[in-house]
């Protein structure tokens, strides 16, 4: 098959959207089929000898998606908080809470995959192990996704390299505007790594995570660290209130509200608990090991 993806990536938009499509094409490669990717600015598209159409992006509309309804083609949303009226064949929202979303009626009822059975992880992170929780912590992963929207890592790199003791591994990825401010602030307990090949690799090494509460969420719960989200986007919110009421992450909150204060005190709480991180990751290793049986059943 002949497979369009409807994407965006920015260091406005982040880049979540690219990266777990990025996933989907590459399984789907491995059965032969052929991907092609397009943005906003590729606007207007020919769909035309298409024979699947997924969409994931918010630039998009209602009309938009009616229309890409054609004889012979699978049309494939996903989607973050219901934001459309899914006149689809497929629709995915790989959140904790899909669930509790009320979705709007459309002509079509689309086959509904919904729920963190249902996330792309990449290949580094489905084929790593769970890190090995230390009595003694003292390594704490960084990394706010690959735009940073917000530029929230100057700001909590230096907060926390003043914890007594700490290191900080610090992630920057493909579209952070950051990156000049975090080498120049960086201290000597700082490593700092700019897109590295295996973000699964130097979480493995790892403690603690301060992430924010998109795609990365999934990722340092496949691995069982206790992580720390800030939220930065409206699509992030109800993922990490979620994670935290079932006692999976601790958030907290919205980025804009965020005490730096409170936040060096809660890593510091956590790296000196051997106790919660303990439990966190158990608990964090008995979901996804839920969740990939009920793959492997299907």
């Amino acid at each position: 098959m002949k497979i369009a993806f409807r994407i965006d990536i920015s260091n406005k938009i982040g880049t979540g959207h690219y990266t777990r499509m990025s996933v989907l094409a590459e399984a789907l490669a491995e059965y032969g089929h052929t991907y092609e990717f397009f943005k906003s600015e590729d606007e207007p598209i020919d769909y035309c000898g298409y024979d699947v159409v997924v969409t994931d992006t918010y630039q998009i509309s209602d009309e938009y998606i009616a229309a890409l309804n054609a004889p012979d083609r699978l049309v494939v949303c996903y989607d973050d908080n219901a934001l459309y009226a899914y006149n689809c064949d497929i629709l995915i929202n790989a959140n904790p809470h899909a669930s509790e979303l009320r979705f709007k009626d459309s002509v079509k009822t689309p086959q509904m995959l919904l729920g963190g059975e249902y996330a792309f992880l990449r290949k580094q992170f489905r084929e790593s192990s769970p890190i090995s929780v230390r009595e003694k912590a003292d390594r704490v992963f960084v990394c706010f996704g690959g735009s940073d929207l917000r530029n929230f890592t100057p700001r909590t790199v230096r907060t926390l390299q003043e914890i007594n003791g700490i290191h900080l591994s610090v992630v920057l990825g493909s579209h952070t505007n950051c990156d000049e401010e975090v080498r120049r602030i960086a201290k000597s307990n700082v490593t700092v790594y700019k897109t590295p090949d295996s973000v699964a690799a130097i979480m493995q090494n790892c403690d603690v995570a301060v992430t924010a509460s998109g795609t990365m969420v999934y990722e340092s719960a496949v691995m069982g660290i206790p992580t720390m989200t800030v939220s930065q986007a409206e699509n992030q919110f109800k993922v990490a209130e979620y994670l935290d009421r079932h006692g999976l992450i601790k958030s907290l909150g919205d980025w804009r509200n965020v005490n730096c204060d409170s936040l060096k005190d809660e890593v510091t709480l956590l790296l000196n608990d051997f106790g919660k991180r303990k439990s966190i990751s158990e608990k964090l290793t008995a979901v996804i090991g839920d969740l990939l049986n009920t793959i492997g059943r299907r």
